[in-house]
């Protein structure tokens, strides 16, 4: 007889406000990992990520009474992250502050020096090739799907801090533009020029790893 399905986050909260044990657990095990790789995306290195998550299981148990359901509980849980991150960052001397990395060199990577990138423009500054999109991915079928995407997670650490910011928070999270806008205070266009230039570059490592896995994948 198979085993019922885990609770839905949802379904967690009453036993989360009544202080189960289990059902944090359960929360923790659901959420910890892609937690942390949110605050790596915020300009923080793995042990000072799991740092902040750690505060911010805390900071969120805390606060649980308070959580309105305005947002999903998962969507909560980030926002709680995206701020401690951001301030452990700043507060590392890693950056001036998080805003400060808004300026042309920050927000491009060099985008505007590299050669390669700077190919993908057409003269009226539109894109050659429109950047790529995780929709188009079957991780799964690309060596074995979990080597690509921790290849994939390392080109998004390895991005200028708001770019991985901007690609964890839409791309990965799935959170939405005003979303979005409300955690890191940046623009509809801000996040698009931001975006478009974090796709390609993680595009062109996947499509590095991923360039004979077509054929792999048949034979």
């Amino acid at each position: 007889m198979s085993e019922p399905p885990d609770p839905s986050d949802e379904d967690l909260l009453p036993r989360l406000r009544a202080r189960e044990e289990a059902a944090f657990r359960l929360l923790v095990r659901r959420h910890h990992v892609r937690l942390v790789a949110v605050a790596r995306g915020l300009n923080l290195p793995q042990e000072a990520a799991e740092e902040v998550v750690q505060e911010a299981w805390i900071a969120a148990m805390r606060n649980l009474d308070g959580f309105e359901g305005r947002s999903s509980l998962r969507t909560w849980l980030t926002g709680i992250v995206v701020m401690m991150a951001r301030k452990a960052a700043a507060a590392r001397g890693r950056t001036r502050t998080f805003s400060d990395l808004a300026g042309p060199d920050a927000e491009s990577g060099g985008f505007g020096t590299d050669a390669d990138l700077a190919d993908a423009f057409l003269a009226d500054g539109h894109w050659r090739e429109a950047p790529w999109h995780w929709s188009e991915v079957d991780l799964e079928r690309a060596l074995a799907g979990r080597q690509v995407w921790a290849a994939v997670q390392e080109a998004i650490t390895a991005l200028p801090p708001l770019q991985a910011a901007v690609i964890r928070l839409r791309d990965v999270e799935g959170l939405g533009v005003r979303e979005t806008e409300a955690m890191l205070g940046l623009s509809e266009a801000r996040q698009r020029a931001l975006l478009d230039r974090a796709r390609f570059r993680v595009r062109a490592t996947f499509e590095r790893l991923t360039r004979e896995a077509p054929l792999r994948a048949i034979s």
